[in-house]
Parts: C-alpha cells; sequence; structure tokens
C-alpha cells in the first residue's frame, strides 16, 4: 500500500489538495481536522474508514466530515482522485456564515447574499 500523490492550491482562504491513488489498497492516513470539511471524489472509488466504522463511495461524490472525526480512505479503484477542500481560518471559534445541515435550496438562496460570480 502506497500513500496517494498529492498537489495542493490555496486561493482566497479555500485550500485545496488533490489526491490520487494509483493503485487499488493505497491508503491516505487516517487523521481528524479541527472545523468540518468537505471531499470531493471526483473519479473511482474509496472507502471511508472512520470513527463510526466504513462507508463506500464511488465517484462522483461529495463527503462531508464533522471536526473531530478521525478518517482514512483506502481506493478501491486504481486512478482514484479525490479533493479535501479546507476554508483556512483564523482561531477555533470562528461563526459559519451558513448552518453545516443547510439544504441545497437554501445554499442558492445564501449565494444571492454572498455571490460567488461578478455581473
Amino acid at each position: 500500500m502506497f500513500s496517494p500523490v498529492t498537489d495542493l492550491k490555496l486561493v482566497d482562504n479555500v485550500l485545496v489538495k488533490m489526491h490520487q491513488f494509483l493503485k487499488v489498497g493505497d491508503t491516505h492516513d487516517g487523521h481528524a481536522h479541527v472545523f468540518d470539511h468537505i471531499t470531493l471524489l471526483a473519479a473511482g472509488a474509496v472507502t471511508m474508514k472512520h470513527d463510526n466504522g466504513a462507508q463506500d463511495f464511488t465517484a462522483p461524490h461529495l463527503i462531508v466530515t464533522p471536526k473531530g472525526v478521525v478518517h482514512q480512505f483506502i481506493a478501491k479503484e486504481p486512478n482514484t482522485i479525490f479533493y479535501c477542500i479546507h476554508a483556512i481560518r483564523d482561531g477555533s471559534t470562528v461563526d459559519d456564515v451558513a448552518s453545516q445541515d443547510i439544504t441545497p435550496e437554501q445554499a442558492f438562496e445564501l449565494m444571492t447574499h454572498y455571490p460567488l460570480t461578478q455581473d
């Protein structure tokens, strides 16, 4: 088992870290984060081991991991690619703009108050 090939970029306080598993069984070391974060599984499939057991995911899929949950990814297919996406924050009690259980409809409404594009 090997660790993934990684690359990362930081833009506007958003860190995106790409992981590519070349072979089935490649493993990303287990760890936990101080804030909730999202993982974009772009290609392939993984088993995510975490504090509450394990789950299998197949691309395309968005995986939300709550803060403090130890998690690990294991490739189920060759050339599996996933991206860990983190907001870079200053401090331990930064207020979020949105609740973690926001619905897609509420997210679209929120974007009218915090636009992501220029007109």
